[in-house]
């Protein structure tokens, strides 16, 4: 999903397939890290209080009413949003801003003050914020880690035939070079051990030399153990180093490709683990130099 709508009412999936989807409002979008700012919404407006605004279905385009809960937000990953239900306007977002900062907001909020644990909003609350932390706490534990090194795309690697993809490739490998010199890029030894066919298609592009430079650069810290990688496509590598990521207790793969691969700086794509849990794969553009970095906040 490339559109995203500040102000858009989603559905919500989990990393697993185990944990319910939920609604969500979007309240921010941060492309440098692909990641989202995300409001808990619940069809359980009785239990409204004065941290929550109402919102009506003929506001939002629904057939019920909404609560938005400013106290509970947290940090969602972009394939995690399934499909947009609705939306909402500043107005909205403003209130939500500043019932989180104690401030005055200029519209009604859904009910009083929660006063002590023997109101049963109290325990709603608690049960809010264990729902929206199932759904956030793979992306937000990635967030607070801090920038993840990248490693490369596979099909940046398939031989280039016409001059635009050799200039593309020729940009990839400049890239690479500069990203493994600032430690933001690695190159795994698995993924450029090239059968000889492959090698001989470089040469009959005049690109023997930079591939080459990639043999140089290979990191051969972490040589997987599956035997097969001999002869896999380079789709196997990619769903190879999804389930690399997700062994290590990563929700996203940031991987380096050709500019004319991808949409943007950096794209988002969901993929899945044998297992069925979803992973984000980060593609980051070579004609971009893009900081993973967002401040969070608990």
């Amino acid at each position: 999903m490339t559109d995203i709508e500040i102000g858009g009412i989603y559905r919500a999936v989990a990393m697993d397939r185990d944990t319910p989807a939920a609604l969500v409002l979007v309240t921010d979008f941060d492309e440098a890290t692909q990641s989202l700012t995300v409001n808990l919404l619940s069809p359980d407006v009785e239990f409204g209080s004065s941290m929550d605004v109402l919102l009506s279905g003929g506001e939002i385009g629904r057939a019920y009413d909404l609560l938005a809960e400013s106290d509970i937000f947290g940090y969602a990953w972009v394939v995690q949003l399934d499909r947009r239900l609705g939306g909402v306007d500043a107005q909205v977002l403003d209130a939500l801003a500043a019932l989180r900062d104690d401030e005055a907001v200029d519209r009604p909020v859904a009910g009083p003050p929660v006063v002590g644990r023997t109101d049963p909003r109290w325990s709603f609350k608690l049960e809010e914020l264990k729902r929206l932390e199932s759904l956030t706490a793979d992306c937000t534990r990635e967030l607070f880690d801090g920038e993840r090194v990248a490693s490369i795309d596979p099909n940046a690697l398939r031989t280039p035939s016409t001059a635009a993809e050799i200039a593309a490739f020729e940009e990839f490998v400049v890239e690479l070079v500069e990203g493994v010199e600032r430690g933001t890029t690695r190159v795994p030894a698995w993924l450029v051990d090239m059968d000889d066919e492959l090698v001989a298609a470089y040469r009959g592009v005049g690109l023997y030399n930079a591939l080459r430079l990639l043999w140089k650069l290979a990191d051969t810290t972490d040589a997987p153990a599956a035997p097969q990688l001999a002869n896999a496509s380079f789709e196997f590598f990619q769903e190879f180093q999804v389930e690399i990521a997700a062994s290590a207790g990563h929700s996203s793969l940031w991987l380096l490709g050709r500019s004319t691969d991808i949409q943007g700086p950096i794209e988002a794509r969901p993929a899945r683990t044998r297992g069925g849990r979803l992973l984000q794969v980060s593609l980051v553009s070579a004609s971009e130099r893009v900081a993973q970095h967002r401040e969070v906040y608990a």
